[in-house]
Order: C-alpha cells, then sequence, then structure tokens
C-alpha cells in the first residue's frame, strides 16, 4: 500500500512577513526619531537655565565685592578684543563676559559655553575662545562709555531686563531676538525662535 507524506510547514518567513515586520520598524522610527530630537532640546534648555543661574550668581558676587557689575568684552571686526568698546575701530560681534568672573577670583568656574550655538567654519582662530559663550550685556557700562549722550534704547532695554543680562540662542541657533525682545517659550514649540534670557528682571522658561 503506497503512503504518501504530507508535507510539513516551512519555518522560515515569507517575504510579506518579512516586509510587514520592516514596515512596523520603520512606523515606530519615524514615532521615536521626533522625540528622540526634541528631548535632546529639552536637555539643551534645560543646560542653558542652569549655565546662567550659575553665571547670574557670579555675576552678582562680583557686584558685591567690587560695587560695579562685570563689564562686557567685544569682539570687533578683524578678530580683536576691545574692553571698554571704541566704536571708531568695527562694528562689535559679540558681546560676553570676561575672563574677570573666573580669574583671580573664581566666581564660578568656567566661563560656560552656549549648547546651542556652533563655530562656525572660516571663524577666526582669534574669535573661538569667546563667541560661543553665552551673551552678555552690561547697560550701566554702555551709558558710561556713551556719556554725555547715550542712546535711548540703552535706558528702555535697561528697564526691561535691569543692569545686566544674559542670553542664550535658544533652538533657532541665532542670536537675533534679544533686539527685538523676543523670548524663547516652549509652549510655541520645543523649536521655535526665541532668545533663552536670564537678567535681574527676566527670566524665561
Amino acid at each position: 500500500m503506497m503512503k504518501f507524506r504530507r508535507a510539513g510547514r516551512s519555518s522560515a518567513f515569507t517575504l510579506i512577513e518579512l516586509l510587514i515586520v520592516v514596515a512596523i520598524i520603520a512606523i515606530l522610527a519615524a514615532i521615536a526619531a521626533p522625540n528622540f530630537l526634541e528631548a535632546q532640546t529639552r536637555a539643551k534648555v534645560s543646560r542653558s537655565h542652569a549655565d546662567m543661574r550659575s553665571l547670574a550668581t557670579a555675576i552678582e558676587s562680583y557686584h558685591t565685592d567690587y560695587n560695579y557689575y562685570p563689564l562686557n568684552g567685544v569682539l570687533i571686526g578683524d578678530g580683536g578684543i576691545q574692553n571698554p568698546q571704541n566704536n571708531g575701530s568695527g562694528a562689535p560681534i559679540h558681546k560676553f563676559l570676561t575672563e574677570g568672573v573666573t580669574t583671580p577670583v573664581a566666581y564660578v568656574t568656567r566661563n560656560f559655553s552656549d549648547p546651542f550655538i556652533q563655530v562656525f567654519a572660516g571663524m577666526p582662530e582669534t574669535w573661538t575662545p569667546y563667541y560661543p559663550h553665552y551673551f552678555y550685556t552690561n547697560f550701566d557700562w554702555f551709558t558710561k562709555i556713551m556719556e554725555p549722550s547715550p542712546l535711548p534704547v540703552i535706558a528702555v532695554k535697561k528697564s526691561i531686563y535691569g543692569v545686566w543680562v544674559l542670553a542664550g540662542a535658544g533652538p533657532d541657533r541665532d542670536r537675533l531676538d534679544l533686539s527685538k525682545d523676543l523670548y524663547y517659550d516652549p509652549t510655541n514649540g520645543t523649536i521655535s525662535d526665541g532668545d533663552i534670557i536670564h537678567s535681574l528682571k527676566i527670566i524665561t522658561k
């Protein structure tokens, strides 16, 4: 009597099954990637706030010892540094806290760098130690060097922020928003316009 063997089911995946698995992985990756990038942005925002809180404490401690706030150094067009600013020799590129807050008295252990700013290609070497730092301005210093006729905008800015202001570029990665009094607010979107501000009168979220 002839017996027929019943074909056994193959244990290998079919092409359709493999395509379904690949599609599911792609969908999960598409969901996870934006969340991961947002988490990175939120972490950098939190770091900016923590850095500027430390710098604010250093600035106030400096004021306690010297009875005036730190001056801001200025990078000029040829990469040189002026402190105080001399408007006749070039437009300022970046205002920053000088080493006075770290030496000879360490009011803060280091002058923190803005996590949203990157050194751009072709930047002069003399800029790189300063450009990545948080923006800083002492409005009393501006008023003093512009006597007897300081610009009206200086008084306006001082009324908004107080004597000094620190600014981080924020997720839009530029420093153009402080001049427009545009502040970063995560409720407008994790990546949105606005600078992260810390001053005597304003601390952004």
